[in-house]
């Protein structure tokens, strides 16, 4: 292969390869090679770890009511989001039986049913197809050969978690709660039942989706990277990880200025601390990734539930948002408060955008050169565990 030439397919000896240099202790281990961050990698990345995993694709904050709809574009397949009369959130391919049109392009508030711009087929909230206008000519909108009852909008396994929408695009998945549990026994000890939606931050990296997920997950370049955060408070050092649902760090924040809080300091205008189930208070916080485009903050007095969705092999589109307990996310006298919360993360993301850019742009030079990635043994124990949740769900899935 010509120098600094990229292959047009990942094959399999080139994913195996790949997984036997990843699978190292991690003091040895190399990491993805660049080519797994571009277009070749990311086509068998559709067809396997976004098409057959538990896949985050939105919030529920973003379809509060009934009659809400929400079109998504999640790696090129068009995703229809509707919460029904009944408030559960259903998910259906955009897709209109008759003549394959998007059905709905833009979201939408109270809609009553779902009806097709180009020949008027209408549907409900619940995917049923109920009417076919002039199907068999004029004033006539039944054909005998046409059952409705066949032909509603397809629909897409859902799952939820604390405030995140899961897709299966495939519907063959192991079942949600059995992907899920890990996660929800090692939070349990945290009490997310009464978080409210209070701010969201949008922004895009002009890189690969894995790329900005690494480097949420990391805290070896906090001081570097982020120095007005003072992160000597807060970086992560003891690794929160389960293959195959999520990877990242817990902090210890006991010794911190951020911990320990009380109700009492909303009179100040300070946030309290989230609750937890055992009394004690926060004096930790977690970051982590769930698998695969979620990023998840813990903190002491808010949480943060992130989307990356990739936008093709080189640009990702950031969703951030913040979660507040109880009447914490609309309180005047904490408004300030949640403001700082806000600039704070609308500062952090752009320092980041160098990262992912001059990572991004190395991946062929990198390659060519023979150079390979490696992993801090302190710091970086979730991107490479990370990494190995890539290959292998890229690899199983690839043989079924």
């Amino acid at each position: 292969m010509p120098y600094g030439a990229w292959p047009q397919a990942i094959e399999p000896e080139a994913i195996h390869a790949a997984r036997e240099a990843l699978f190292r202790p991690i003091e040895v281990a190399e990491g993805l090679p660049g080519a797994f961050y571009g277009e070749a990698f990311f086509e068998l990345e559709r067809q396997t770890v976004f098409a057959r995993s538990w896949s985050i694709v939105a919030v529920g904050a973003a379809i509060p009511d009934p009659g809400d709809l929400l079109p998504i574009d999640f790696v090129g397949n068009p995703i229809l989001l509707v919460r029904g009369k009944d408030g559960e959130i259903k998910a259906f391919h955009n897709i209109c039986r008759h003549r394959a049109i998007q059905l709905v392009g833009k979201p939408c508030k109270a809609a009553k049913r779902l009806r097709c711009p180009w020949h008027s087929w209408a549907y409900d909230l619940d995917g049923n197809l109920l009417a076919t206008p002039e199907l068999g000519g004029e004033r006539t909108n039944r054909v005998d050969a046409f059952e409705k009852a066949q032909l509603g909008l397809k629909p897409i396994p859902v799952g939820r978690w604390l405030d995140y929408v899961f897709i299966n695009l495939d519907g063959l998945a192991d079942p949600f709660e059995r992907f899920i549990a890990p996660l929800e026994t090692a939070l349990a000890r945290f009490r997310f039942e009464d978080l409210r939606h209070a701010g969201r931050v949008d922004k895009y990296y002009e890189g690969n989706w894995k790329l900005a997920t690494e480097g949420g997950i990391e805290d070896y370049h906090l001081p570097f990277g982020h120095p007005q955060l003072g992160a000597q408070d807060f970086r992560n050092s003891t690794p929160f990880v389960h293959a195959g649902t999520y990877a990242g760090g817990i902090v210890d924040m006991s010794g911190g200025p951020q911990s320990g809080e009380t109700p009492a300091d909303a009179g100040a205008g300070r946030l309290p601390d989230l609750g937890r189930h055992d009394g004690l208070p926060m004096t930790e916080m977690l970051v982590f990734n769930v698998f695969p485009t979620g990023t998840v903050l813990i903190s002491p007095d808010h949480l943060m539930l992130g989307l990356l969705m990739p936008e093709g092999a080189s640009r990702t589109r950031l969703e951030l948002h913040l979660y507040y307990e109880g009447e914490v996310a609309t309180a005047p006298q904490l408004e300030s408060a949640r403001a700082q919360v806000r600039d704070m993360w609308l500062s952090v993301v752009p320092q980041d955008f160098p990262f992912v850019e001059g990572t991004q742009a190395t991946l062929r030079a990198r390659d060519a050169a023979g150079i390979r990635t490696r992993f801090s043994p302190y710091w970086e124990v979730a991107v490479h565990e990370f990494q190995k949740m890539v290959i292998e769900s890229v690899e199983e899935k690839n043989k079924k």
